[in-house]
């Protein structure tokens, strides 16, 4: 069942005739085939590659709306890339919009007759908010009044009132790396598996590239994060199996019966191997998180060092 759900995102606005340009040179992803209406994600990394924001992009007509995961991000943001700008055309502004979460198999019924629909990797205005289309739904960006009076339409749609349980375990089960769990330092974007997400490995020139394109290019991931489930017992946060490049550590657990979870994988696993801690509770890799072949800006006729074949 579909439900509705407001989340910690911040939004952040950028204004400016160098809005673009700027965020094109400070961030993993690239803007130039993009105009008015696009959706998509980025991060902002040290010069050795570790993560020090993630955040959604929403290209509007007049600015771009930056969604951070929280107020620590959403104060990164307006401080460190907002004061780093120089003589640029680039400000940047917190905002007091909050951020509802509309998740479920049968999204699209209601927010179709809420007309909240979107979609996948588009916004579109809804009054004083706009909407951004989403896998499996939507989020609607927006002042709280507003906001709340969308919620009960929604309800009214059919949809259910949920919370923040409900958010983490759709979470989870879809694979999602959250920010301060997964994705934190020293993990590369490679091993959260945000490379077809939130980087385009075809531009250079911002911080961290180095490391990323090193990763890519020359070397393999040590760990990848996965979606993992329990088939006897339960699983904590830092549940750990095995040590050393074999470790297997859980990130994150969805809430109810603890057999699903995120967690760092060694980096040859493939969905279907089993680990199994000292106490015997047995898990199984469901799927590793952003495994894809070809993510944006690879070029397919490059061999990666990983994958010539050894003498």
């Amino acid at each position: 069942m579909t439900f509705v759900a407001r989340t910690a995102q911040r939004r952040v606005d950028v204004t400016g005739s160098d809005r673009i340009s700027y965020l094109e040179d400070v961030t993993t992803q690239t803007f130039d085939d993009l105009s008015a209406g696009s959706v998509t994600s980025s991060l902002y990394l040290d010069p050795h590659g570790a993560p020090l924001a993630m955040f959604d992009v929403a290209l509007l007509a007049d600015r771009v709306a930056l969604l951070a995961p929280d107020q620590d991000v959403a104060t990164t943001l307006v401080e460190v890339l907002g004061g780093r700008t120089f003589l640029l055309d680039a400000s940047f502004e917190l905002t007091d919009d909050e951020v509802l979460a509309v998740r479920g198999g049968d999204t699209e019924a209601v927010t179709s007759a809420t007309n909240l629909s979107a979609r996948v990797g588009t916004v579109r205005p809804a009054g004083d908010a706009f909407v951004i289309g989403r896998q499996n739904g939507v989020d609607v960006v927006g002042p709280k009044g507003l906001l709340d009076d969308f919620t009960a339409a929604l309800v009214d749609a059919g949809a259910r009132e949920g919370d923040a349980d409900d958010l983490d375990a759709w979470r989870v089960a879809a694979g999602v790396p959250e920010w301060g769990s997964e994705v934190t330092a020293p993990h590369l974007p490679e091993e959260v598996g945000l490379l077809p997400t939130h980087v385009h490995l075809g531009k250079g020139c911002y911080p961290g590239q180095e490391a990323v394109a090193r990763m890519w290019m020359l070397g393999r991931p040590r760990r990848r994060l996965a979606v993992i489930e329990a088939r006897d017992g339960g699983l904590d946060v830092g549940w750990q199996a095995g040590s050393g490049r074999k470790a297997v550590t859980v990130t994150s657990v969805a809430p109810g019966d603890g057999k699903v979870a995120l967690a760092f994988v060694p980096g040859d696993a493939s969905p279907g191997d089993g680990f199994d801690d000292d106490q015997g509770t047995h898990v199984e890799v469901v799927r590793i998180v952003g495994a894809d072949a070809n993510p944006p800006g690879h070029d397919p006729a490059v061999t990666q060092r990983r994958n010539k074949p050894r003498d």
